[in-house]
């Protein structure tokens, strides 16, 4: 069991800095408002993105693969998830993703929520993000 909440909670973490339900799926800012000012900024995110990636490195090689997962995990919707992930920021395509690889990556939520363009993502610019992702979640 304990494996199965690992596997669902990486696929939500690689490119997220903060984790809703599975039900939900990745909530992208949820803990990446790191000097509770009320507004994320690019450098928070950023931060956000390396903690979640150290968490997910458990044998602390620096670097996140699919197979330091469960097998059962890679067929099922959260692995393909997971390997879309990973497959997107691995710079070199080698199967491995390295923090610095995840970092040096477009933070497309990050652009996709800064609405006005001013560098951070104030509060209603996340709820309008969630909002979005979940309406696009439930046409699915």
């Amino acid at each position: 069991m304990q494996r199965l909440i690992l596997a669902a909670a990486a696929a939500a973490a690689i490119a997220a800095p903060g984790c809703a339900s599975a039900r939900q799926g990745p909530d992208l800012f949820g803990d990446a408002d790191l000097n509770r000012d009320g507004v994320i900024t690019l450098a928070e995110f950023q931060e956000a993105r390396g903690a979640r990636f150290d968490k997910l490195d458990r044998n602390r090689d620096g670097v996140v693969r699919m197979s330091d997962f469960p097998s059962f995990i890679h067929g099922s919707p959260r692995g393909q998830q997971l390997q879309r992930m990973i497959g997107m920021a691995d710079a070199n395509q080698d199967g491995a993703l390295t923090r610095n690889e995840l970092l040096k990556s477009p933070a497309v939520a990050f652009t996709a929520a800064d609405v006005d363009r001013d560098g951070r993502v104030t509060a209603a610019e996340a709820a309008a993000a969630r909002a979005k992702t979940e309406q696009m979640r439930a046409a699915r």
